[in-house]
């Protein structure tokens, strides 16, 4: 039997803390972290600390919420990386994440806490020591292993890339102030739900707000749980995780059934719906108890609603020698323009590795006439190359492709493509940007 699992039963021990910091990266940090500057809930905080502990990882990792998304479930950056955890698609999907148009488990709590979790406590076996494994959650294990195999043994004497050397510092400030949070609130559940679930039909059985429910559950994308699989799990106030259980395993999980007393208008409130798309969906006029109700689609914007995986966008790697002007030119654009798609000012310098954002054909702007819109040619194919943080490697003596490619993880196509390489030649003191997978 599927049964509702309340948090607070989690069984990592509590004892479990980071204590190998330095306490003095946190006063070189370029942020200073308050306690009384923590932006989340503290709901949602416990909740991530919980989740964190039954994994076997300190509490104060929750830290890393605050520094990658201000614990904002919907956060997303122009390089695709989404969700509290900020992570990318593709190391989503290693961890085990289920991301389609139906669901996007980067935005659970629960599911992306948990792939948090288990990514951070492979890095912590493969350094023992949580200021690298920081770092490598940051740049990147392979960037870490070849700093540490050029010299040095801690984080302070190894080379990594200015992000995380700035990065580290911030953690050890951010995790300092976060285990100093108090803040008073309720407790949250985590209760199974079925599959083909429309989550809306709780707010309309139970005591529970459409508003509060969603923003609890962002990873539904279309606000239901998709059909694949017995159930699934889904965040509540731990105060209504019996009468929630009871009610999703007792009801027609994809229609309302009219009670009495019921009203078109009430109706559409509590499933957070148009009372016009209900009642276009259902055209008989009058309403009788026990008769079905079927609900239109969602009409919330999806968490994802402007993650960069849209289809009306792109991403390209810069290469080297790639200058902004050059790069809006070859897609039809001006530099402001494709600037402004990145948050960047038309005169920012570009490096080889940086990741820009350009617009496809055919895709639509409400900020811009259609006359004006840019787009990128429909018969253009531009490479992306993907992978952690950047790496500027000086040419010596006996330096091949090949080693390199070898010694960093990469191909010898991606060194070509990010140092626009014409041949497998390479000269004493050329610097070739590398970017680790």
């Amino acid at each position: 039997m599927v049964l509702p699992v309340l948090q607070g039963g989690a069984t990592g021990s509590s004892d479990i803390h980071i204590t190998d910091i330095a306490a003095s990266l946190a006063a070189i940090s370029d942020i200073q972290y308050r306690p009384e500057r923590f932006p989340g809930r503290g709901d949602v905080k416990e909740l991530v600390e919980q989740i964190l502990m039954s994994e076997g990882v300190p509490p104060e990792i929750g830290a890393l919420v605050w520094i990658e998304s201000d614990f904002t479930v919907g956060c997303y950056s122009r390089v695709g990386a989404a969700g509290p955890w900020q992570l990318m698609p593709s190391t989503g999907r290693e961890l085990g994440l289920k991301i389609n148009d139906f669901i996007d488990e980067r935005y659970s709590w629960v599911a992306s806490t948990r792939a948090a979790a288990r990514y951070l406590t492979h890095l912590h076996n493969i350094f023992d020591d949580w200021t690298l494994t920081i770092a490598a959650y940051n740049c990147g294990p392979g960037r870490v292993q070849a700093g540490l195999r050029q010299g040095g043994s801690t984080f302070g004497e190894i080379e990594l890339p200015g992000e995380t050397d700035a990065f580290v510092p911030r953690f050890a400030s951010a995790a300092e102030a976060y285990v100093q949070v108090t803040l008073e609130s309720d407790k949250l559940a985590v209760v199974w739900v079925p599959a083909g679930f429309d989550l809306r039909l709780l707010a309309a059985e139970t005591s529970l707000s459409i508003d509060m429910l969603m923003d609890l559950n962002r990873s539904y994308l279309m606000e239901k749980t998709p059909s694949e699989d017995e159930a699934w799990e889904i965040v509540i106030p731990a105060e209504y995780a019996g009468e929630v259980f009871n009610t999703a395993w007792a009801i027609d999980p994809q229609r309302y059934i009219v009670k009495e007393g019921d009203s078109w208008s009430w109706m559409a409130s509590e499933l957070g719906v148009s009372l016009e798309a209900l009642m276009g969906l259902n055209p008989a006029g009058s309403l009788q108890p026990g008769m079905y109700i079927d609900i239109p689609e969602s009409q919330r914007q999806p968490v994802n609603a402007g993650y960069v995986e849209n289809p009306q966008f792109i991403r390209y790697t810069v290469r080297m020698g790639d200058t902004l002007s050059e790069i809006a030119a070859n897609v039809g654009v001006s530099s402001r323009e494709v600037a402004t798609w990145n948050e960047m000012s038309a005169g920012d310098t570009i490096f080889p590795g940086d990741v820009l954002l350009l617009r496809r054909s055919g895709s639509s702007s409400d900020q811009e006439p259609a006359d004006s819109r840019p787009t990128l040619p429909a018969d253009v194919e531009i490479h992306i190359v993907s992978g952690g943080g950047r790496i500027e490697h000086t040419v010596i003596e006996g330096d091949t492709l090949w080693d390199l490619g070898i010694r960093y993880g990469v191909s010898i196509e991606q060194i070509i493509y990010l140092n626009s390489l014409e041949n497998n030649i390479l000269s004493l003191g050329d610097v070739l940007v590398i970017i680790p997978e």
